[in-house]
């Protein structure tokens, strides 16, 4: 059988360093679901979390987490600020027309890029394209987890399953669902080893439609049938697609930009920080939870400081406050939300 025909493709464990990163996939095998946002938003809290973060861009021809990347870039040059940045690669389709040829040149590609930033970096994020592609598959053979963001509206839904229009009844997985089924099958099977796969409902809309509860019945039930999980998504917001140009995340608009903060960006944030939550990574949570008490720590050392400072004397002016830089300020947008900005 050839690889072309077998979608379960697996790269050689032995040609990859032992020191594993964790691998996220962004799949979905149609366009404008939200991968490009939920993987750059991914790598910008991971990297201010003080992780090391490694991305790759599979769709060589639309690039658009790499044009992200190169906007983020250019935003720093062009404010002279520094941002947190992941190291990113583009893979290339290959040009080879015979389809053996092609894939074994792939499969070149991908594992060597695999194996560069697995040896340097905590997690990788691997941005798919939105059609079926060896490089894809070869992606979602080799993750431990697969975030598979979807609009909220049945038609979106067909990606994962079909439903009957009449009963929402589930007729049958659809394909791309019964590929990663089988290669959790399969990666069981080799070493015992597992895939987890997440499903974010984003674009959730504000107001409780008759649509969006039969959805989320329909989600739920499917997710029982072919095994995944529900996470919280991303609501339909503005910000998100004005902030691409930028090569911005929520996480970001504190430090650079030209957007000044509203309650809709407080409120983006505490998406990304639940989207966060819902990974149920230890060394993720653990990161959290130290930033959080140091932050606290810092907060009211400053308070007492404050409280045991003599009062300026009469008639003189109070010297102009500023404040030092601090250790946790990268980490600040991701851990917590700053009291002003809730009560704004």
């Amino acid at each position: 059988m050839s690889s072309a025909a077998n979608p379960y493709v697996k790269l050689d464990s032995t040609a990859l360093p032992k020191r594993r990163a964790h691998v996220f996939v962004l799949g979905n095998e149609k366009g404008g679901s939200g991968k490009t946002t939920t993987a750059m938003h991914l790598i910008i809290a991971f990297l201010r979390l003080g992780f090391r973060v490694g991305s790759i861009d599979l769709d060589s021809r639309q690039r658009s987490l790499t044009r992200y990347v190169e906007n983020r870039r250019q935003t720093m040059r062009h404010e002279n600020v520094a941002l947190p940045q992941p190291h990113h690669i583009v893979i290339q389709k290959s040009p080879f027309p015979v389809a053996y040829d092609a894939e074994a040149d792939e499969r070149e590609r991908f594992g060597t890029a695999m194996h560069k930033l697995t040896s340097e970096n905590d997690f990788i994020i691997i941005d798919s394209p939105g059609n079926d592609t060896y490089l894809s598959r070869l992606a979602h053979a080799n993750t431990q987890t697969i975030i598979t963001p979807i609009n909220d509206s049945f038609v979106d839904l067909d990606v994962l399953a079909q439903v009957d229009g009449q009963t929402l009844n589930i007729t049958r997985p659809s394909i791309y669902s019964e590929m990663i089924w089988e290669q959790k099958l399969e990666r069981a099977k080799q070493d015992g080893s597992s895939i987890e796969w997440i499903v974010m409902r984003n674009r959730l809309s504000n107001i409780n439609a008759k649509n969006k509860l039969l959805m989320t019945q329909t989600v739920e039930a499917l997710s029982r049938r072919i095994g995944f999980r529900v996470a919280p998504g991303f609501s339909e917001r503005v910000i998100f697609r004005e902030l691409f140009l930028q090569g911005l995340t929520v996480l970001d608009i504190m430090q650079a930009g030209n957007t000044s903060v509203s309650l809709s960006h407080v409120a983006a944030r505490q998406e990304v920080r639940e989207l966060l939550n819902s990974l149920r990574l230890p060394q993720v949570d653990e990161r959290i939870a130290t930033l959080r008490s140091a932050a606290r720590e810092e907060e009211a050392a400053e308070t007492n400081a404050s409280s045991s400072s003599p009062s300026p004397a009469a008639g003189t002016a109070d010297a102009p406050s500023v404040k030092p830089a601090s250790a946790n300020d990268a980490s600040a947008a991701v851990v917590e939300e700053p009291e002003e900005q809730i009560r704004a």
